[in-house]
């Protein structure tokens, strides 16, 4: 057990006996908006909804965020896969956002692979294009290290310079130049949403740096990398950021029309990583 987190503790306990086992998964993979359906893929030797680990916050009901947890042979590796995540618009405090994320480092995984759904930004990130985070931009006003009582085996003033592990992006970009897709580098701007940008704000974000816009993604980071785990993150652009036709069902359209896209790259990483 975790030893100081009795939440944590009660997590873990409750997985194991649902079938789940420590040290047997080094990678967590958390499969954002449209792509939940590669977790059915996974070869599962235990599954089970969010809700019912101990824990875990009820998810909101968003459509295209159904949310529950894997173990098992995806991809011929046997990792942890997140179907679906909270989202800091759906009023999860940031500490309920990340959750899922200190259960994987408590089963033992080591490297935390995150996809999300993004508006571009950069004149070249167009629908249906992939883009790997090098680096982001916390604009959500949130962070999950924020409290008087630390996460349990967190570093509470954890470096972010580096976050995304330079060699697990040269794998990424491997896996997909094999699954035959070009991926494009670029720094993700994280917003509170649920509202789209507005044309300013757009124009604002370019002049900050940023390359693609999104929801998610960031808290997670954040903690994975406080517990010590190595992070590698991609996202599909699904719109355009400021597009007047910007809209969420749009957005989880693309992601499920590109599924098997995105399973093919996941499909050579998993493999690269174990």
């Amino acid at each position: 057990m975790s030893g100081t987190d009795p939440i944590l503790d009660a997590a873990i306990a409750s997985l194991e006996e649902s079938g789940f086992r420590r040290d047997v998964s080094s990678v967590a993979l958390i499969l954002g908006s449209g792509f939940g359906a590669i977790e059915e893929r996974c070869e599962a030797l235990a599954r089970i909804a969010y809700e019912e680990v101990p824990g875990f916050a009820r998810p909101a009901g968003t459509p295209g965020h159904v949310c529950r947890l894997s173990q098992g042979r995806l991809f011929s590796r046997n990792v942890l896969v997140f179907r679906g995540r909270y989202h800091a618009y759906e009023g999860f405090a940031s500490r309920e956002l990340v959750f899922p994320v200190r259960v994987a480092r408590a089963l033992g995984a080591s490297v935390l692979v995150a996809t999300n759904a993004a508006g571009g930004i950069r004149d070249d990130l167009l629908e249906g294009s992939l883009m790997s985070i090098t680096d982001h931009i916390n604009l959500m006003g949130i962070n999950p290290l924020v409290g008087r009582q630390r996460l349990t085996g967190a570093t509470a003033f954890a470096p972010m310079a580096g976050a995304y592990d330079a060699a697990l992006l040269g794998k990424l970009e491997a896996a997909a130049a094999r699954a035959g897709e070009a991926v494009a580098r670029g720094v993700y701007a994280a917003v509170l949403g649920p509202s789209f940008e507005t044309e300013a704000e757009v124009r604002m974000l370019k002049g900050l740096g940023a390359d693609a816009v999104g929801m998610s993604t960031v808290p997670e980071v954040i903690c994975a990398r406080a517990l010590g785990m190595k992070v590698v993150a991609f996202s599909l652009i699904t719109n355009r950021a400021g597009s007047r036709e910007d809209s969420h069902a749009h957005n989880l359209s693309r992601g499920s029309d590109t599924e098997g896209r995105i399973a093919r790259i996941l499909e050579e990483l998993i493999q690269s990583l174990a």
